[in-house]
């Protein structure tokens, strides 16, 4: 299941850094909230979830899948982890539209919301799961890092404070993902709520 959505991600990508280095037609990999509330541009939507920036964009997202995938995989089955990685990647969709439909210079495109969504699941499912950073020389804490991020993102999105960075689909893919990892889990929240009630 992991090896085929990068291999998906990966063919989409390619297709995509040849056609947004031609002028006019990397608009079909582009996820351009104004022009779907318009009715046009449907397929950039859905290929903007696979379509990425760069080399290292691709890289980045895709390293995160596989490394937080198998654990949330093996817990949940492939069915519920297509499950949570799809309604990550829609609940990013739906932030990211709802802020910046009336905005014709916005547009986005990347896997992030659906490997936030993923994160979020490992997360939840084993709070010990800690995080590195390549800037941070320890791990952080993985509960302790999403509630972080989510801090950040909100400050940054009310500033509109960008960096080239949808913070937005970030944050809904991993609000969505946590809510959908909680209903579909064998244990709820449970591990969750144990990890934070040792901090008491």
């Amino acid at each position: 299941m992991i090896l085929a959505l990068i291999a998906v991600n990966v063919a989409v990508s390619l297709a995509a850094f040849r056609a947004l280095s031609e002028e006019g037609r990397g608009r079909a990999f582009l996820f351009i909230p104004y022009e779907v509330a318009r009715g046009e541009n449907g397929l950039g939507m859905l290929l903007a979830h696979f379509a990425h920036g760069g080399f290292l964009h691709l890289l980045l997202n895709m390293y995160g899948l596989y490394s937080f995938g198998a654990p949330v995989l093996d817990a949940l089955g492939p069915v519920r982890f297509l499950v949570v990685y799809v309604a990550a990647g829609v609940g990013s969709d739906l932030i990211v539209f709802a802020l910046h439909r009336d905005d014709p210079t916005y547009r986005c495109l990347g896997a992030s919301g659906s490997v936030f969504g993923i994160v979020m699941a490992a997360v939840l499912l084993d709070p010990t799961t800690s995080i590195a950073l390549l800037f941070v020389p320890v791990p952080i804490p993985g509960p302790v890092f999403m509630l972080g991020y989510a801090i950040v993102a909100v400050v940054l999105i009310r500033r509109g404070n960008r960096g080239g960075i949808s913070h937005e689909g970030h944050l809904g893919g991993a609000v969505v993902g946590a809510a959908v990892t909680g209903l579909l889990a064998p244990h709820g929240l449970g591990p969750l709520l144990r990890w934070l009630a040792q901090w008491r």
